[in-house]
């Protein structure tokens, strides 16, 4: 069920699949810049089992509406997050999975209300200023997640690994279709954003905050992060408390398209061997 619901910041599109007022546990998946929650449509039949999946799409992009006063930072699209969950009456605490720029909101989240998550999730998330830069340099501006590029047409393969059949997936052109529903102007200031916090504070300092049990998945084939900024992330976040990293091999950025069993079973396999003291 797709619906959207109102924010103090703006209308906010989420899609929920299954029954919130069951006894099985809550997943919220995040988009990241110039994605839509139709990119979870091929992980989601592999999670219902043990979860009931909110998806969502972040302001100003997939059917969510604009954010108010033209706001789209980490901070204000967090926090709608949680004015969304709230609205479906969500009386536990969620697991929260992010990827990209998504895994810093989803951080946010943690920062700004960790009472109501019980784990988090990030997938090839940057971790410093630095390669948060990277993503907008010139070399990649031609690539839409990096917020560069006016027209809707997408070089689709940078978000795969190398030599991935895009035809293989149930919808072939969900990256180009996705980005074809984001602004420009809402990329970039999201961007923007994305700099100023992690150039405030570097990721592992954030996780710091909020020691939640956290899973940081990396790609070793991801042609939007880089072999450099995955080196860099792993680097500084190692030290987390609370913190499992593990590697996708043989995919892309957006991994859970490649490989939607796989990262389903290691969300699985985290939660179990995280167990709070609750369960």
């Amino acid at each position: 069920m797709e619906n959207k619901l109102e924010t103090s910041r703006g209308f906010v599109n989420i899609k929920l699949t299954g029954d919130i007022s069951n006894d099985k546990d809550i997943i919220v998946l995040v988009s990241g810049i110039n994605g839509s929650i139709s990119y979870y449509d091929t992980i989601t039949p592999y999670l219902t089992d043990k979860y009931t999946v909110i998806a969502i799409d972040l302001l100003g992009q997939g059917n969510s509406g604009e954010g108010k006063d033209d706001l789209y930072t980490i901070d204000v699209e967090a926090w709608a997050i949680w004015e969304a969950i709230g609205r479906v009456k969500v009386l536990k605490p969620v697991i929260v999975f992010g990827y990209g720029v998504g895994g810093l909101i989803v951080n946010r989240m943690a920062e700004q209300h960790d009472i109501a998550m019980s784990k988090k999730i990030m997938l090839n998330t940057p971790a410093t200023q630095k390669y948060a830069d990277l993503d907008t340099s010139t070399t990649l501006s031609s690539i839409p997640l990096l917020g560069k590029m006016a027209k809707s047409s997408v070089k689709s393969n940078l978000y795969f690994a190398k030599n991935f059949d895009t035809s293989s997936l149930p919808d072939p052109n969900v990256i180009g279709d996705s980005a074809k529903d984001t602004d420009k102007k809402v990329a970039k200031k999201l961007l923007k954003s994305t700099d100023s916090y992690l150039e405030e504070m570097a990721l592992n300092r954030r996780m710091r905050k909020a020691n939640l049990p956290t899973l940081a998945l990396f790609s070793d084939n991801d042609q939007i992060l880089g072999e450099a900024g995955i080196k860099d992330a792993k680097a500084t976040i190692g030290r987390v408390p609370n913190l499992k990293m593990e590697d996708v091999i043989g995919t892309g950025h957006i991994a859970f398209l490649e490989k939607p069993e796989e990262i389903a079973k290691k969300i699985i396999a985290f939660d179990e061997s995280t167990q709070t003291e609750e369960s």
